[in-house]
């Protein structure tokens, strides 16, 4: 992990354009190079990220998803901000769109199929042992060429076996926290979620499914 001290942190920002800030300041850029970087700040005196840094998370779960086969960042380098209490990560970023934003400009018929594509995505996830807590429609891309990819990796533990049902679950329970994405996918077109998810884990599998989401919303 390369240090950098204030002046070199903003000579590399040196014409960037912000993609996302908070109340703390800069989170997201993208590079004058096309790179992004993605900062994370130390909120605590005593913090997990003192001895875990996140960027690090970020780039080791990019690394072992391209190992698997998942379309992932590519990652460029990894900094440390001592002076101010942040460590980041460079990375090339991954065409197309995400799923959240295409999905807006879709009509039913074609999100119908791109939700089932995601249904098959999500239950090839669970089996390969991918617990991704921060999953959702605005962190899964649709490339170019059609294949689903994954953005914002940090919060993620991947696993040398498939999910146990409690943790596939509980990452419903994740993907459905936006009011936008649970009416895509309970309301309009949870028939395809399902029937997607049954093409890559099996009719058990997705009978438990339909039955977690039936707890979160009942059909109507």
């Amino acid at each position: 992990m390369k240090t950098l001290n204030e002046a070199q942190l903003d000579s590399l920002l040196l014409g960037a354009q912000t993609i996302e800030e908070d109340g703390f300041g800069l989170k997201v850029a993208r590079l004058s190079n096309g790179d992004f970087l993605k900062l994370y700040r130390r909120k605590r005196l005593l913090s997990s990220s003192l001895w875990s840094p996140p960027a690090q998370r970020f780039a080791r779960n990019a690394e072992r998803l391209r190992q698997l086969g998942i379309a992932a960042p590519v990652i460029k380098q990894l900094m440390l901000i001592p002076s101010r209490k942040l460590n980041a990560v460079q990375y090339r970023p991954l065409p197309g769109d995400t799923l959240r934003s295409r999905w807006r400009a879709l009509d039913d018929s074609a999100r119908e199929k791109d939700v089932e594509q995601f249904g098959a995505f999500l239950g090839q996830l669970h089996l390969m042992g991918i617990y991704f807590r921060s999953l959702h429609l605005g962190n899964v891309l649709k490339l170019p060429e059609g294949e689903l990819g994954l953005i914002d990796l940090s919060d993620m533990k991947i696993e040398n076996r498939p999910l146990a049902t409690w943790k596939r679950s509980r990452n419903l329970q994740h993907i459905l926290r936006y009011r936008e994405d649970s009416n895509w996918l309970l309301r309009l077109h949870r028939a395809a979620w399902i029937k997607g998810y049954s093409s890559t884990c099996g009719d058990a599998a997705a009978a438990r499914f339909s039955r977690d989401l039936s707890r979160i919303l009942p059909e109507t």
